[in-house]
């Protein structure tokens, strides 16, 4: 159920990130725009060019993979959160509910993985009592 979830929803972050506003998707339309500032991805070649007027492209390539496109997006906050505010904060939503789903659903995995094992490995339940008296 949760994983199901989980990618649902990470499906859905990527596609806002992949449609936030300012977001320039060819090199042609920057032509005439003034560059204000780039901004890489920690110690990656990616990142993004921002112009002037709060429009922006990715780089070096202004279709990245989805984990770069949203880095990148949280690269570039501090010039970019004045003109888009209320975009990151739908962007942090979906980041949270996204931690949110997978962390329910790496329950479900476990759980789940629990549940399967116990009639072949009967001794899996006391084990499992021992390990969380140990960590309690």
């Amino acid at each position: 159920m949760y994983v199901e979830k989980k990618w649902q929803t990470n499906r859905e972050k990527v596609a806002f990130a992949k449609s936030f506003p300012g977001r320039l998707m060819k090199w042609d339309a920057a032509i005439g725009k003034k560059v204000e500032r780039v901004v890489f991805v920690h110690e990656k070649e990616t990142g993004l060019a921002i112009f002037e007027e709060g429009t922006f492209i990715f780089i070096p390539s202004p279709d990245p993979e989805p984990a770069e496109l949203i880095q990148s997006l949280l690269a570039g906050r501090s010039f970019l959160e004045p003109y888009y505010k209320e975009a990151y904060s739908e962007l942090d939503q979906w980041i949270s509910a996204d931690k949110e789903m997978q962390r329910k659903a790496r329950l479900e995995n476990i759980m789940g993985a629990i549940r399967n094992n116990l009639p072949q490995i009967p001794e899996l339940k006391e084990a499992l009592k021992r390990f969380l008296e140990k960590d309690a």
